[in-house]
């Protein structure tokens, strides 16, 4: 079985045909999504025991978020022109919002709290920003809170110091266990948002402690 994580390119099509834009990018979705699919079966299949109920209650919880996401996303940015700039904090508190619908359960809440203020990005540059966000909601929902506590969210995006805008997602958990880096951890996870922070010349830098764990975005200025 293939196990390459296929994160397609996000090329642009006609500017004229607004529709053909919004299938290709949810055809780019959908195709990373079944790489990670993949990718994932394989890994259980190597387990030397089989997952209990609720790691695989986790898995699927996961891959629903994900469908969702997208869905959300393909709403959201149908009518948008593929080239052009849109807010991004309306975009962010409606998907969080539709992920905390999608994991969270009587047995593990999930709060969510925005700051920070609005800016514009491009188009293109929202859908890798969210499935990020969509990757750190689901690993916080992992391993954040292993004692059942509320897992608490903060969702932070706005200009930085040096005009680039940053983007950061933390929790409210213990951190990364020791000696796990995330710059180079094989992990579904943290390969797919190198991948696509990659994807959008993102920079992207990893906070860890043992008061939670941070995901941090500073995306390049427009140059026009």
């Amino acid at each position: 079985m293939d196990t390459t994580l296929r994160q397609p390119k996000f090329e642009s099509l006609p500017a004229q045909d607004p529709a053909a834009e919004a299938h290709h990018r949810i055809a780019n979705s959908l195709t990373l999504l079944v790489s990670m699919v993949r990718m994932k079966a394989t890994s259980i299949a190597r387990q030397p025991d089989p997952p209990s109920t609720a790691e695989v209650r986790l898995l699927l919880d996961g891959i629903g978020a994900r469908i969702n996401t997208i869905a959300h996303l393909h709403r959201l940015l149908s009518h948008a022109p593929f080239e052009g700039e849109t807010e991004l904090l309306p975009h962010l508190k409606e998907v969080t919002d539709a992920l905390v619908s999608a994991l969270a359960s009587p047995e593990q809440q999930v709060q969510v709290i925005h700051s920070g203020q609005g800016a514009m990005v491009r188009t293109r540059q929202v859908q890798p920003l969210v499935l990020i966000l969509c990757e750190v909601f689901i690993n916080a929902m992992k391993y954040a809170r292993p004692d059942g506590g509320q897992v608490i969210l903060c969702v932070e995006c706005g200009p930085g110091v040096d005009g680039r805008l940053r983007v950061s997602v933390s929790d409210n958990g213990g951190g990364l266990p020791d000696g796990l880096d995330p710059r180079t951890a094989s992990g579904l996870g943290f390969r797919v948002m190198r991948s696509l922070a990659a994807e959008i010349d993102a920079e992207l830098h990893f906070e860890s402690s043992p008061r939670g764990f941070g995901v941090h975005l500073a995306l390049p200025v427009r140059r026009n």
